[in-house]
């Protein structure tokens, strides 16, 4: 006899013989379903650290055993390997149900994690089929049924080998997604598609199709209706809760570092469209891209904000366009093509009705252009006719300016200028209004313009750019004021010296007193070049070069959202601010050109309140030799007959000489920065004031130009 016959021999004269097969497929049955068996049970023990071969401060955690019971027969090692292999199904059933089970039964279970259990719910009931399956066969064969074939352990093997499979990636994903919401959830799940077993890919494709759903569904009300239904806070765009305690939350700023106005939260069209909504890039899936989801987050916001701030009419017409689209399709993951044309034809259509909009029936071209022409002064009568009707008023101190004064220059300076012509519309928005002034200021420092837009128009001009634009009024208008009054300056002193031509010519004044006029208009003429030059510098390089940008960029790039035109006007703005202002210099010196160029104003109209001052001492004195106060016995000059005036008149032109002085040490100072601005067209107003080089250098006082009276 073979080993093995006197081996079963010996175990049967002991009474140990092998345990049935049918007993060891009743055991295994009900480890199928987490339960112990006659022969095989579980067992759930502590797995302490050293265990573990982990460190000693490790807590112990417990594990399930599988133990075989040999107390009523003998169980072969190959038959105890076939049972292992086949509790391991029963031990990933028992983990996926204790998942489903414990978010079934809370409150707070997230709609993705629902979704996940109604799926794996629809699992284990195909799971629990079979098992009914198996007992039935296993109660067939115990009855000695003969039609009961193969129902054996190897074949039980080979039978749960796909559900075997399916149970494994269902525990892994399950145990991979234990503390997961959300679209967090999806891209977990969504990781587990990239692989090339075709098993895995296409159970996870399906298990992503159904758990997605909820996604999808808040996806499709907002793409094609702007709203947010989103009751678990799962999706990735969400409402943006802004705290009012901290004022730098709520604050946009624009390009310019130096521009941060904090606007008041309400339902103003800019809040809706800035602040309404946000997109929390942690929450988009990941089988979309980042550029992909901006997409979906601009569609609906596109959407909500013109069912919000454009009127029934525009959200009416958008809904129209909507339907028009093939909507009817149900988005889902399993058709991310089909999900790819749906966003691009809704992104298509809701941003370009909106940007029509914008800029046919709210007229933001016009706004724009009444900004450049009223604030940007580029409309010239009008900023004459202003500057005409105002200025008495603004010499005077700040707090005599009233606002029914400042109303009524206004109003007279668009009835006397081509503005008249110009949209009644567009001509109300405008106002004059001082600002809040310090003592002693006048109204030259407190007077500004502003133009006045609503909503929806005050998401594109919001707070931030029309403090944009206050800034740029306030340079330009100092330069409008300083270039009114050298002009000014220049009449005067042509007339002053027709004055005294005709005074030499009657010989009651020496005509060497031009010499010291003559000298002054050389001097008032370099300043009239500055001036005039850096105005045709910001009218022409920077605002009509900006604003032909401007309108390339609206007529030949009509694509995009509402996004991109805010922020082609932003640029446009922050092209305006930085050019005007010289910056782009040193860094830590944003505005150290500007407030040269104001200095250089200052001292400009200094130089004419000297003038005025000289021009007012001559024709006093001529007046009182006119008028026969003093006798000429001789030809004299106006020192030698009033030597009590020769001290104030050289007071006077001490005066202008130290402020023309000034004026070309700042001006040598400045071209020298401006010939290495990084800024090309900033670089051009060094060529513009120094076109034949005569501020190469800096001179030190010439004795021979130096205005003095001549000797007698």
């Amino acid at each position: 006899m073979s080993r093995a016959a006197l081996l079963d021999r010996l175990r049967e004269v002991k009474g140990c013989s092998y345990v049935p097969e049918i007993d060891l497929l009743r055991d295994v049955i009900y480890l199928l379903q987490g339960i112990s068996g006659k022969h095989v049970a579980w067992r759930k023990e502590q797995l302490r650290a050293h265990e573990a071969g982990a460190l000693e401060q490790t807590p112990a955690r417990e594990i399930t055993r599988l133990v075989v019971n040999e107390d009523h027969g003998i169980i072969p090692a190959p038959v105890q390997d076939r049972i292992h292999r086949l509790a391991e199904l029963g031990q990933l059933y028992v983990r996926v149900k204790e998942y489903v089970d414990m978010h079934s039964q809370s409150r707070e279970t997230r709609l993705s994690v629902q979704s996940l259990c109604h799926f794996l719910s629809g699992q284990l009931s195909e799971y629990y089929a079979m098992i009914a399956e198996l007992e039935t066969r296993w109660h067939l064969l115990a009855e000695g049924d003969p039609n009961v074939e193969h129902f054996s352990l190897q074949a039980l093997v080979k039978s749960t080998r796909e559900s075997l499979l399916r149970m494994r990636l269902m525990s892994t994903i399950v145990e991979s997604c234990r503390d997961t919401n959300g679209n967090n959830l999806v891209s977990t799940i969504h990781v587990y598609t990239q692989t090339g077993d075709p098993f895995i890919r296409d159970f996870t494709s399906t298990l992503l199709d159904h758990v997605s759903r909820p996604f999808f569904h808040c996806l499709s009300r907002w793409i094609y209706d702007g709203e947010l239904n989103d009751p678990c806070g799962e999706f990735f765009v969400a409402l943006q809760h802004n705290d009012t305690s901290n004022p730098q939350q709520d604050t946009r700023r624009t390009p310019e570092s130096d521009l941060a106005v904090v606007d008041e939260q309400g339902s103003t069209a800019a809040d809706v469209w800035h602040s309404k909504f946000e997109l929390r890039k942690e929450l988009i899936p990941s089988f979309l891209s980042e550029d992909f989801a901006n997409k979906i987050f601009s569609t609906g916001r596109s959407l909500n904000f013109i069912r919000c701030s454009c009127g029934e009419d525009d959200w009416s017409a958008m809904h129209a366009k909507l339907h028009a689209i093939d909507r009817e399709r149900t988005l889902r993951y399993s058709d991310m093509v089909g999900l790819e044309h749906a966003i691009d034809a809704v992104y298509a259509a809701a941003s370009g009705h909106l940007v029509h909009t914008f800029l046919h029936r709210f007229r933001l071209r016009d706004h724009l252009r009444a900004l450049k022409e009223y604030l940007m002064l580029t409309k010239g009568d009008f900023a004459d006719a202003l500057m005409t009707s105002l200025g008495p008023s603004l010499s005077r101190p700040a707090h005599t300016l009233y606002q029914h004064n400042l109303s009524a220059a206004l109003e007279t300076a668009i009835r006397t200028s081509n503005a008249q012509y110009d949209d009644p519309d567009i001509l109300r928005r405008l106002d004059a209004r001082s600002l809040e002034f310090n003592a002693g200021d006048t109204g030259w420092d407190s007077f500004t313009l502003e133009y006045r837009v609503e909503s929806p128009v005050s998401a594109v001009l919001d707070a931030s750019a029309m403090a944009g634009y206050q800034i740029l009024f306030n340079y330009l208008w100092k330069i409008q004021r300083v270039e009114s009054t050298v002009t000014a300056s220049w009449e005067n002193l042509i007339a002053l010296q027709r004055t005294l031509l005709r005074a030499g010519q009657k010989r009651t004044a020496n005509s060497s007193l031009l010499r010291p006029t003559r000298l002054v208009m050389m001097h008032l003429n370099e300043i009239i070049h500055f001036v005039r030059q850096l105005q045709g510098f910001c009218q022409l390089e920077v605002i009509a070069y900006s604003w032909h940008g401007l309108e390339h960029e609206f007529e030949h790039h009509p694509g995009g959202d509402l996004d991109q035109l805010i922020e082609a006007h932003r640029s446009y703005l922050h092209t305006l601010i930085s050019n005007a202002l010289l910056r782009g210099g040193k860094r830590g010196q944003l505005d150290h050109l500007a407030d040269e160029v104001r200095a250089q104003l200052d001292g400009i109209l200094l130089f004419c309140a000297g003038l005025d001052d000289l021009s007012r001492h001559i024709t006093t004195d001529l007046a009182r030799i006119a008028s026969g106060m003093v006798r000429l016995s001789s030809l004299l000059t106006i020192q030698e007959i009033l030597p009590s005036s020769q001290k104030s008149m050289n007071h006077c032109l001490d005066k202008l000489e130290h402020t023309h002085t000034q004026f070309q040490q700042r001006l040598q100072s400045m071209i020298g920065m401006l010939e290495r601005h990084p800024n090309l067209s900033v670089r051009d107003l060094a060529r513009r004031w120094n076109f034949n080089l005569f501020y190469r250098r800096i001179r030190e006082p010439d004795a021979t130009t130096r205005i003095a009276l001549p000797s007698s």
